[in-house]
């Protein structure tokens, strides 16, 4: 079964899957240099830490500061690195931190040395799925010609997986393992044509969900996870000018399942892959070999499904891995790697580089076109401690906790380029991505502010500081002193937020808790939500708003943000703050009457709207509310609902696209079935606005409508399963 981490933010999660000890290849001159060079200094060969200071958590403990490098320095050599991690476990055994390692293993013994070059258990890492989250914002992002912009991402240049993608006049659908492509304009003129469907897997029997897709010009690039290859797949394919699929090549980085239930876990900048490759190290068991992820080529199954296993390339070495600035008891290997896909073949996996920093387990991270940015912060085991509180200590407080009292995280940037990453001490948590910013040289972020010694009380209203700084600050050395500056905010008044940044704003409003449930017939009606409004410019006057309903979605939608929510169990209520104002407010509420939304990303949300505010958004939705809990496995059909809204941000109905509904259990009556990949754990529904058009994927349907007084209105669709003509 897929791992399902639906409350986490997503990323790939990297383990590794050899057990032999890597070397330095002697292709490289960077390891002729080592070889020819005394060897190097082995910081942590026998080291002896102080005794813990018990008194104070983790993070505030100087005997463990041998274990760190506040400025910025490399591991020599992978004995070091070893013996560092030897080191970092004893310090947290001390603390009464195990890691899996130190579980007994029963009637389990150490293979002997001639099985070392077998296909290995896992040697380093056991990761699991962290929850780093981009989704997109629904900001207007210029594009690749031959790659239209159909859902719009966080930022700019930085392209996200997803299930539907433009190349020139082709619609290209990612959904059950296959590729269907539709001609939007077939002869020169506007029409529906399916013109290919192609298997991404190579057999029936594969064990491998392919859930993501990227494109750079004609070139398209599939992320899957084979259980079989216990790996992360990614096949390479190209478009011809004819809409038929070729495929170019498959290759594999050794990998645990990356799946989230809100991340896309892929990007592509510059026509090159970009992933976040974390590997958690406390989940080494009985070896003690380093052993990096690796990339390797498909190699083809045997006569009766064998597969031939090799060992890849690594992705880096031991002495690439930058020393942790933090105080760590259980550290995490961040690595940003960047592939090119060009001119790759099955008998050429593609170029890859990493950078990569040992770091606490509790992060978020923000993509940018240059930079991959990480808030590291403290996990549970670097923050306890046998400090007694006194009753009072962690009852609400009605002034704002100072910095001082903050628990100390670590802002790093790691540049895409490969170049040395910098960092800056800062306080506060950010909830997702969503939750931070990068534009103009400055770097920021809403965060939750608890003090270091309670966290959240369950149920309390969040409290919430504004962070900014000047990407200088960032530099090679971490000091104690926070740096950015911190600005008090209103709290949402509830424990749960949605956070969305544009150019000149911050917008966040408050929902009732972690769901998106619909109140029940005979509720009472749920008291009016709160939204604040930060401009960026002037952060210490936020305007705070009502709003006639909860906050579950905040969307950029030209120049407003689109707020969705539940009153009551009428149907779902849409909500048009105006940013263009000095001072923002609710330009209008629109109540859809019996329609719920039924998708939580944000890839399902989409609008186009003009510099004058006039357009369309689209969103997925559902008659009946027990269907409209957004779960992550929902695989049946959304139909899309469309809200008009005019130059002043007054929303109107606008119309529905409608699904067909067959019954499940019912045989397809056009003969198609599913084989692999055939849960849609990504959603299946996107409004797409290109060319001036109007159309929405529905489950296996292209449906296009066209906008006559005020309502849109269906003109054609196609069936993707439907045979060819």
């Amino acid at each position: 079964m897929k791992l399902m981490h639906a409350a986490s933010l997503a990323a790939l999660m990297i383990t590794a899957s050899a057990c032999s000890s890597l070397r330095p290849w002697p292709s490289e001159p960077e390891a002729q240099a080592f070889a020819q060079a005394a060897p190097p200094v082995n910081r942590f060969a026998n080291i002896e830490l102080a005794a813990p200071d018990e008194s104070v958590p983790a993070y505030a403990d100087p005997a463990l500061d041998p274990l760190r490098a506040p400025t910025l320095s490399r591991f020599t050599s992978e004995e070091e690195f070893l013996d560092w991690l030897k080191a970092v476990r004893r310090a947290a055994k001390q603390r009464g931190v195990y890691s899996r390692r130190d579980m007994p293993v029963p009637t389990m013994a150490a293979p002997p040395e001639a099985a070392m070059s077998l296909p290995p258990a896992m040697a380093m890492a056991d990761a699991v799925a962290s929850e780093p989250e981009i989704v997109v914002t629904g900001s207007s992002i210029p594009a690749d010609p031959a790659n239209p912009e159909i859902t719009n991402n966080q930022k700019a240049g930085v392209d996200e997986g997803g299930i539907v993608k433009q190349i020139g006049n082709f619609l290209v659908v990612l959904q059950d393992g296959r590729l269907f492509v539709t001609d939007i304009l077939p002869g020169g003129e506007p029409g529906l044509k399916l013109t290919d469907r192609a298997d991404v897997y190579r057999s029936s029997a594969e064990d491998t969900w392919y859930d993501e897709m990227l494109v750079s010009g004609r070139t398209i690039l599939v992320t899957g996870y084979s259980y079989d290859e216990n790996a992360s797949e990614f096949t390479v394919l190209t478009l011809g000018d004819d809409g038929k699929v070729t495929r170019q090549a498959t290759f594999y980085i050794s990998s645990d399942d990356y799946y989230s239930g809100s991340n896309y876990a892929s990007r592509m900048i510059d026509g090159k892959l970009v992933i976040h490759t974390p590997i958690y190290t406390s989940g080494q068991v009985w070896w003690d070999a380093f052993d990096p992820p690796e990339i390797r080529e498909w190699r083809k199954e045997g006569p009766d499904g064998e597969r031939e296993h090799m060992r890849g390339r690594p992705l880096f070495r031991a002495e690439d891995i930058w020393m942790p600035v933090q105080r760590v008891l259980e550290p995490v290997i961040h690595t940003v790697t960047v592939c090119d896909i060009s001119g790759v073949t099955d008998a050429s996996a593609p170029a890859c580089t990493a950078t990569a920093i040992a770091g606490s387990e509790d992060h978020e991270f923000l993509v940018t076109k240059d930079s991959f940015w990480l808030w590291m912060n403290p996990a549970w085991s670097e923050r306890s401690s046998e400090t007694e509180l006194t009753a009072n200590a962690c009852q609400p407080r009605l002034s704002h906790p100072q910095v001082h009292e903050i628990t100390p995280s670590v802002l790093v940037k790691l540049p895409i380029n490969g170049a040395q990453p910098s960092v800056l001490s800062v306080r506060g948590e950010p909830q997702n991505q969503f939750s931070m910013d990068m534009d103009a040289g400055t770097f920021r972020a809403v965060v939750d502010w608890n003090t270091a010694a309670c966290g959240q009380i369950y149920g309390d209203p969040a409290k919430l500081t504004f962070f900014d700084t000047p990407l200088s600050a960032l530099s090679a050395t971490l000091t104690d002193a926070p740096g950015g500056s911190y600005m008090p905010l209103p709290s949402p008044g509830t424990s749960d937020y949605e956070a969305r940044f544009t150019e000149s704003h911050l917008v966040y409003g408050a929902r009732d808790g972690w769901g998106s449930w619909v109140p029940e017939e005979g509720d009472e009606a749920r008291e009016d939500g709160r939204a604040i409004i930060v401009p960026l410019a002037n952060p210490a006057w936020p305007f705070t708003l009502s709003v006639p309903h909860g906050v579950i979605r905040a969307e950029r939608a030209g120049p407003y943000m689109a707020l969705t929510g539940y009153r009551d169990a009428k149907g779902l209520s849409v909500s048009l703050i105006d940013l263009r104002k000095d001072a923002p407010d609710v330009a209008s509420t629109l109540v859809l009457e019996n329609r719920f939304e039924s998708e939580n990303r944000s890839h399902s949300f989409n609008s186009r709207i003009g510099a004058d505010g006039k357009g369309l958004i689209g969103l997925p939705t559902v008659t009946r509310s027990e269907e409209s809990e957004r779960w992550w496995w929902w695989s049946e059909s959304s139909d899309l609902s469309y809200l008009a809204t005019d130059a002043d941000g007054k929303l109107s109905k606008a119309g529905d696209l409608i699904a067909a509904r067959r019954d499940p259990e019912a045989e397809n009556p056009t003969g198609y079935q599913c084989e692999v990949s055939c849960v849609d754990w990504y959603g299946n529904a996107r409004p797409i606005f290109t060319g001036g058009r109007v159309l929405a994927l529905v489950n296996s349907e292209l449906i296009e409508g066209v906008l006559e007084n005020g309502t849109v209105m269906e003109v054609r669709r196609i069936d993707l399963t439907a045979p060819r003509d």
